[in-house]
């Protein structure tokens, strides 16, 4: 973490044409290193702050770029409301954009935290292993077919379009590294448990999803109006420690 930390930090020094030394403070109010996306988090919000704090104007494309840098997921932390990442043949061409603006379509993420604790393996080794697994190389060949229907759902409003690729996608992934070699392993007891809980959930119409990053905890999307009866049906799960809840954001920006 700290050479990456160190990388944008460089990058930012030399683009403002300065040589100066910063103090980087970095504080969550989730669980770190447990599949919440904290790297995107700090990363984007170091791209961000080290820039300003050097008076380097970025514009949004060049700012995506440096926080990908430093974590792959921190460039979709910097555009507003629904995001895409494009994949890019080249280091200027891979940045995140917004599709639409967080009003676009009232959506929330309430994040079922089964586990608080750091994982073991982090999502960079996983990364580096995937190529490890028979599946992997159908996943990517059919990620443009994915991204395409997760587009038009998310510009139609498609909630039902939306639940079926991203729950397919979020399997495949895990699918990925369950048959890499070493095989990694993030889904514990409660995760599968909320898992099956959603797909129950949906099945007597309530509008909801899964998805999970690298690690064990779940993240499940719903309608804004739905988000605090989707919280009390998660809290009540004997797995789930604790519930978090976020709706669609904006912008990367000071405070």
């Amino acid at each position: 973490g700290l050479a990456r930390v160190i990388r944008i930090l460089d990058e930012v020094r030399l683009k403002a044409g300065v040589d100066l030394f910063a103090e980087v403070v970095s504080k969550n109010n989730f669980p770190t290193g447990a599949g919440i996306a904290s790297s995107a988090a700090a990363f984007s919000a170091l791209a961000l702050s080290a820039s300003q704090a050097v008076r380097l104007e970025l514009d949004e494309k060049a700012l995506s770029i440096l926080a990908r840098h430093g974590s792959g997921s921190a460039c979709r932390s910097i555009p507003s409301g629904f995001v895409e990442w494009t994949s890019g043949e080249t280091d200027e061409s891979s940045y995140s954009f917004s599709l639409a603006p967080p009003e676009h379509w009232d959506l929330a993420d309430c994040i079922a935290v089964v586990s608080s604790g750091h994982k073991k393996i982090g999502s960079t080794q996983g990364h580096r292993i995937a190529e490890t697994s028979p599946l992997q190389a159908a996943r990517v060949a059919d990620a443009p077919r994915r991204i395409k229907i997760c587009r038009e759902a998310i510009l139609n409003k498609d909630f039902e379009k939306l639940a079926s690729i991203v729950e397919k996608d979020s399997d495949l992934m895990h699918a990925v590294m369950m048959t890499s070699n070493p095989a990694l392993f993030y889904w514990q007891p409660g995760t599968l448990q909320v898992m099956q809980s959603v797909r129950d959930w949906r099945a007597k119409g309530i509008p909801v999803f899964y998805t999970i990053d690298a690690g064990p905890n779940v993240h499940v999307i719903t309608l804004k109006e739905k988000m605090d009866e989707v919280k009390e049906k998660l809290d009540a799960l004997e797995g789930v420690q604790k519930t978090l809840t976020a709706t669609v954001g904006g912008a990367a920006h000071l405070i």
